[in-house]
């Protein structure tokens, strides 16, 4: 597995407003003989969605904001087990994901101190922010239908909103 992952603050100099910005990409093949035959295991995929802050943490090329948490990506269709029950009128449930070989997430937040002493004082600030990611599949001879303009047209997106309110035991956002 390799991961590539790089970050930037630009400050402005008023309001402590700052811009940040962010891009992260990985693969993961597995080892031996005929590899790209092969699955990868599933735990070492990537998976993106789930709600991250980009600020605190990128956490790799697993985060797009504004999705359910491996809401994104390569899926199969959802295997029975005989204690499942399974609504076939939720498209949602007929579907696992099951994440990609390849990941690739960019993001852009811009935070900025809000025009109330009060809010200042106390460290709680706002920002806005962007993001945007995919996964694919590679192994299993799925490279031989991988084509980068198709990978770059599915990006998924996201942006918004919110206050970040951070304390002495966590950071606290409403996004």
């Amino acid at each position: 597995m390799q991961e590539f992952d790089v970050r930037c603050a630009i400050p402005f100099g008023f309001y402590n407003t700052a811009l940040n910005l962010g891009i992260s990409a990985g693969v993961v093949f597995p080892w031996g003989h005929d590899f790209m035959n092969k699955p990868s295991p599933l735990p070492e995929r990537f998976y993106l969605g789930g709600d991250f802050s980009p600020v605190c943490t990128l956490g790799g090329p697993i985060t797009l904001w504004g999705f359910k948490t491996r809401g994104l990506g390569p899926t199969e269709p959802r295997r029975r087990n005989r204690n499942e029950i399974i609504d076939d009128n939720d498209d949602s449930s007929k579907w696992d994901f099951v994440g990609g070989d390849v990941a690739v997430t960019a993001f852009a937040d811009l935070s900025f101190d809000l025009p109330v002493r009060w809010l200042r004082n106390h460290g709680i600030h706002g920002h806005l922010f962007a993001g945007a990611g995919n996964t694919a599949k590679l192994t299993q001879n799925e490279y031989k239908r991988f084509s980068p303009q198709k990978f770059l047209e599915s990006f998924r997106t996201s942006v918004g909103c919110g206050f970040v309110v951070p304390t002495k035991l966590f950071r606290l956002e409403v996004s």
